[in-house]
């Protein structure tokens, strides 16, 4: 049901009217047959009572057609030939096996004393054409009546109510009036007319509920697009008021979250500033320190806090990076990146540097991405073996190492801020926690990833995957 069920409003919206329309069309049907059926039944007893009521009005007429109904069958030209009577004189009402129509008698008793005729009492049953009496059935062919003979097409009675009524004198009279089929004409006519009101229905609903529904669109696609180096110029309210309402929230809640970016960078700017004048004045001091062991490891703490501080501003600004997109060849970018951990010492290569990988980069980001990258390879597995390639329609920068690894449970945590796996992470290889979390931010902010794979021989696999 759940895959059934429409994701859209639109689709939501019609499919709750669609189902809607079908239940009251479908009550609508079994009201309508029903209401079919009771009048055909009131018709056909109508039919029924009268021709009883006429035959009692007259005691004469009553038995000079008791007479006639009890004559032997006449014969003409060989053949046997019964007259056509539907009225059956009996001293005893004919067992028909159907179901009683209590409300039907009711209203033959009330039209027969209407037409001062007295029945003692008066049954109408309703049964298949099968179980009634041949006296009182209809008949086919040669022997139907004159309204069956000029309906050939009509399809043949199925239904024929029974009725009988008690004369005065105890003697029993009945007769049947068939029931028109309810068949498919009548189904063909209510599914037309469902249709034509889905039609009527559905269509303005969808358009309407596609109007209603643009501007939630027009608000998505601002949502997805929204970030806090761009500006944007507020939304026109638009819709219905509800919609309105809820586009101007939007505007006032962008509103806010710039400003408090804003007032971010500016605290961070000044955070930074007042951190590093002191640090700065630190430096200079302990040129004094006599003990040269001392002094490096003082000096060596004062450059951990410095980097540390400045890969916090880092993150902090990068959703706000002033620097455009270029269109960079990645791999000269990456061949100088792996000169600069080259020429410190690092066993850092390069494969297949001649090919050209051009990319929409901000390349001061990326190689800030890329020092990252390279620098854990090196701290952690000692080597770093960078490959840069195209891989279906995106541009890849894949950095091996030969470490122990990272457990796979842990591999995610891995890009939170200052989070270590004590397996291969830890205080003496310094660096600040960030360089992962630096990474992924810079790789999604030009709408790439970055992603870490165990390899089965050993080592890690980092791969940083731009749009290409």
């Amino acid at each position: 049901m759940q895959r059934l069920w429409p994701r859209t409003l639109v689709g939501q919206i019609l499919l709750a009217a669609a189902l809607a329309l079908g239940l009251a069309q479908t009550v609508n049907f079994v009201l309508l047959l029903r209401s079919i059926e009771t009048q055909a039944i009131g018709q056909a007893s109508a039919f029924a009572g009268g021709r009883l009521i006429f035959v009692a009005s007259d005691d004469r007429r009553a038995q000079r057609m008791q007479r006639r109904a009890d004559r032997p069958p006449q014969r003409r030209g060989g053949e046997g030939v019964r007259r056509r009577n539907s009225t059956l004189f009996s001293s005893t009402p004919p067992a028909v096996a159907g179901e009683s129509q209590p409300d039907a008698a009711l209203r033959i008793m009330d039209a027969a004393r209407q037409n001062d005729v007295q029945f003692q009492a008066v049954r109408v049953t309703l049964a298949d054409r099968a179980d009634v009496p041949p006296p009182m059935r209809r008949r086919d062919g040669p022997q139907a009546g004159l309204r069956d003979r000029l309906r050939p097409g009509a399809a043949p009675a199925r239904r024929s109510l029974v009725v009988s009524a008690q004369l005065g004198s105890g003697q029993w009279v009945s007769t049947a009036s068939a029931l028109p089929q309810r068949g498919a004409p009548v189904i063909g006519w209510l599914i037309g007319q469902t249709l034509i009101l889905y039609l009527a229905i559905l269509l303005p609903l969808a358009f309407i509920a596609h109007r209603v529904t643009r501007p939630l669109r027009t608000l998505t696609g601002r949502a997805n697009a929204f970030s806090a180096e761009s500006v944007h110029a507020p939304l026109a309210e638009k819709g219905p008021e509800d919609i309105r309402n809820l586009i101007a929230a939007i505007n006032a809640m962008e509103g806010r979250v710039t400003a408090l970016i804003g007032e971010k960078d500016v605290m961070l700017g000044a955070i930074g500033h007042d951190l590093k004048t002191p640090l700065a004045a630190l430096r200079v001091r302990i040129e004094s320190v006599d003990d040269d062991e001392e002094r490096e490891r003082m000096a060596a703490s004062i450059d951990e806090m410095v980097g540390i501080l400045d890969d916090i501003l880092v993150l902090a600004r990068l959703g706000r990076s002033g620097e455009a997109l270029r269109r960079t060849d990645l791999t000269a970018l990456t061949e100088t990146v792996v000169a600069e951990f080259v020429d410190r010492g690092g066993a850092a290569t390069l494969a297949d540097a001649s090919g050209l990988v051009i990319a929409d980069i901000r390349p001061v980001l990326i190689r800030r991405a890329l020092r990252n990258l390279i620098g854990n390879a090196l701290k952690y597995g000692g080597v770093a073996r960078v490959h840069v390639a195209r891989d279906r329609g995106s541009v890849c920068v894949t950095i091996d190492d030969d470490g122990p690894g990272i457990d796979q449970a842990a591999i995610e945590t891995m890009f939170e801020p200052f989070v270590r796996a004590e397996a291969s992470r830890n205080r003496a290889t310094g660096g600040s926690g960030l360089g992962l979390t630096i990474a992924r931010a810079i790789a999604r902010q030009h709408g790439g990833a970055v992603t870490l794979v165990n390899r089965p021989g050993g080592g890690l696999t980092a791969r940083l995957s731009l749009p290409g």
